[in-house]
């Protein structure tokens, strides 16, 4: 049985490990915007996923229907078919995994197999989530702001002050979960880099990272994604993976909880050199 996702936070929030703990990225899909969907390839799940681990990947998040600009949700049973052998295959991984998923169902049946992290982009307004989270105490959850859907996202984003919105919904559904009776320290907080955001509400969310760390803890995910393109030399995603430390890097100084990645071991190693520079041990 993998270790409990709450603990091992709560462990590094008091010093414990060093944050931001890293979440490696398995997608089961053909069509992820970032080119790795192991759909396409030949790679082993259980080696893949062996592989982020050895890297330095303190939890692994698997998703199964894409959520990329423009994308539409898959059919119930493809998600299901796509998902469920992969995870069936990682019970022996030691390290807790989060099902990325818009469906209460598809995590309803993951829980026996060991899924401890609800990651789900519409910010669990889905009330199976709620019944989720309360009829299973040691599952944790992302509440992630996201304007629009994966389909329509990013035809317009528009904001009159992106970050007090953000925080504003973020704060909301803290609120309405807490009501709920889901205790506070359950919950992440993702500001939702590339979901119904420009470049420069991008940009402005990670200048102001910091502020949303009295929500509680903080996830970011920025790997690969198109605002971390220099407009006028645009790359493929894969080539995004060291500005992708950059903004590891800036997390890190700037007390985020946890760093979504496809490359866990350039986040571990930017995460190992900035803790030795401030002389924080690195476990």
């Amino acid at each position: 049985m993998p270790p409990d996702l709450r603990s091992i936070l709560t462990l590094a929030q008091e010093g414990g490990k060093p944050l931001p703990l890293i979440m490696g990225i398995i997608n089961l899909t053909p069509d992820s915007f970032s080119q790795d969907g192991l759909l396409t390839k030949d790679a082993s799940i259980v080696d893949y996923a062996r592989h982020l681990v050895d890297s330095g990947a303190d939890i692994l998040d698997i998703g199964a229907s894409s959520t990329r600009p423009g994308s539409k949700p898959v059919p119930l049973e493809e998600e299901r078919s796509r998902l469920f052998p992969a995870i069936e295959a990682l019970s022996e991984i030691s390290v807790p995994l989060s099902i990325d998923t818009r469906r209460p169902e598809i995590f309803q049946e993951a829980l026996p197999l060991g899924a401890s992290l609800i990651n789900d982009v519409g910010g669990l307004m889905d009330p199976g989530f709620m019944t989720i989270l309360k009829e299973n105490p040691n599952v944790m959850a992302v509440v992630m702001h996201m304007q629009g859907t994966p389909e329509t996202m990013q035809r317009h984003p528009t904001y009159t002050h992106v970050i007090s919105e953000v925080r504003d919904f973020l704060r909301s559904r803290k609120t309405a979960l807490g009501q709920e009776g889901i205790d506070p320290s359950r919950l992440i907080f993702d500001p939702g880099l590339g979901f119904g955001k420009t470049l420069d509400h991008n940009l402005a969310l990670l200048r102001q990272i910091e502020d949303f760390s009295e929500l509680g803890p903080i996830l970011v995910g920025p790997s690969r994604k198109r605002f971390l393109d220099d407009p006028a030399h645009p790359l493929p995603p894969e080539d995004r993976d060291i500005s992708t430390g950059a903004v590891v890097a800036w997390c890190t100084l700037h007390k985020t909880a946890m760093i979504r990645t496809h490359r866990p071991d350039i986040a571990w190693q930017v995460r190992r050199v900035l803790r030795s520079i401030e002389g924080t041990p690195h476990v």
